[in-house]
């Protein structure tokens, strides 16, 4: 039975969607630094050269190294199941400032007339990136994720998300065609249907893996915020009133 995709429609008040990156943008380290490498009993700094460097020897995307890394530090150490690792990103330090943002913001928007939606699009794990405190704050989390088997163990990557791939999630967004699975995402879309145009979207990151999807929304009159640190976090939210 073919499942019934639940898509977001056009509102009546502009829409603005503001989208994150989450380690290193939301959160100071990589989220798998902080918790789990150490619970395999490995140093962060070897077990990201190992899989880096299995990757490179086998042609293999980055992310997918690093899920399959983990799966086999894991064997025989830790139960590697979709629990332990939202316990490990529950342990996930955020930005001070991160778990009061999403309202903050959402209320200044209100005030001014504007529907502000939070997304996340990043490489990190969605199973971590669900523990932590701020899971609710977003209208949808994409970022990579495990198959689990019937005793709920990961087993395999459900989906890997990297550079490029991200920008896929832009035009989710924009249709309101949310789910992964959803190929209304192809369908053409009249542009007084689009739901939130890419004009009406921030997106905020903190590396080269993000520069696609700043480009893709720079490229339609968006807005694209660079952070080495927290420093969005403080600012006044300036590009609400752009969308005015």
């Amino acid at each position: 039975m073919s499942k019934e995709f639940i898509r977001k429609t056009k509102e009546s008040k502009p829409v603005v969607a503001i989208c994150y990156d989450f380690d290193k943008t939301l959160s100071p380290d990589d989220m798998q630094a902080q918790g789990y490498i150490q619970s395999v009993g490995d140093e962060v700094e070897s077990f990201w050269k190992e899989s880096n460097g299995l990757a490179e020897e086998n042609d293999m995307d980055q992310n997918l190294a690093y899920m399959f890394t983990m799966i086999q530090k894991a064997h025989g150490k830790v139960i590697f199941n979709k629990k332990a690792l939202m316990d490990y990103g529950a342990k996930v330090q955020l930005f001070p400032g991160v778990e009061t943002w999403f309202k903050r913001i959402r209320d200044y928007g209100m005030e001014r007339g504007v529907i502000v939606e939070h997304y996340i699009i990043s490489s990190g794990l969605k199973e971590m990136i669900e523990g932590t405190k701020v899971a609710n704050e977003f209208e949808k989390i994409y970022a990579s994720s495990f198959y689990y088997d019937k005793d709920g163990v990961a087993q395999w990557p459900a989906q890997v998300i990297n550079y490029t791939s991200k920008t896929q999630f832009l035009f989710r967004i924009e249709k309101g065609t949310l789910d992964v699975n959803d190929s209304g995402v192809n369908d053409y879309f009249k542009p007084e249907d689009i739901r939130i145009p890419f004009r009406n979207m921030v997106y905020i990151g903190d590396s080269d893996t993000d520069i696609p999807c700043m480009k893709l929304i720079n490229s339609y009159s968006g807005h694209s915020i660079g952070v080495s640190v927290s420093a969005i976090l403080s600012c006044r939210p300036f590009f609400i009133l752009i969308f005015l």
